[in-house]
């Protein structure tokens, strides 16, 4: 039994089109592991996975406004004075459009730096692009999430 080019051209067109929720999954997955690898290289001081897995150009927007270079980056990694106790990110969100990625998260962490303490609590947004068949961090902007006070708990402002 053959079946007619028009009858195979229904068939085609009568199935469900795959959403795009369903094609970025396997990236989802993806980056969400390298976000987990990414973490794990960080917290462990390994300078050769954060190496391989930052653009060349990469950027990191400080919470109170600076831009370090990924050589800056590097730099700070790798220096003694860098003490870091307790990391954790949550709220991990992944959206991909093409060979571009947002992961928005939490990063909650404490440690020291050239002996002064710190306690960070931030909203980071990591861009991830594609180059290839590897995922490079981009750029990673991180904003302070300050404490709600009375007077913020009924803002609306964006």
């Amino acid at each position: 039994m053959r079946l007619s080019p028009l009858i195979a051209l229904w068939a085609l067109t009568a199935l469900p089109p795959e959403t795009a929720a369903q094609s970025s999954a396997p990236a989802i997955e993806q980056l969400t592991q390298l976000v987990a690898r990414y973490d794990r290289a960080w917290n462990g001081r390994d300078s050769l996975t954060v190496n391989e897995l930052l653009a060349p150009n990469y950027q990191y927007f400080t919470s109170r406004g600076g831009i370090s270079s990924r050589a800056e980056t590097m730099k700070f990694l790798a220096d003694p004075d860098y003490a870091l106790e307790r990391a954790h990110r949550s709220e991990l969100a992944v959206t991909v459009s093409g060979m571009v990625a947002v992961v928005s998260s939490r990063w909650q962490g404490q440690g020291s730096y050239r002996g002064e303490r710190f306690v960070d609590d931030q909203r980071c947004g990591q861009t991830w692009v594609r180059n290839g068949r590897a995922w490079q961090l981009l750029n990673e902007p991180c904003a302070t999430i300050a404490p709600a006070g009375p007077e913020q708990a009924d803002s609306v402002s964006p």
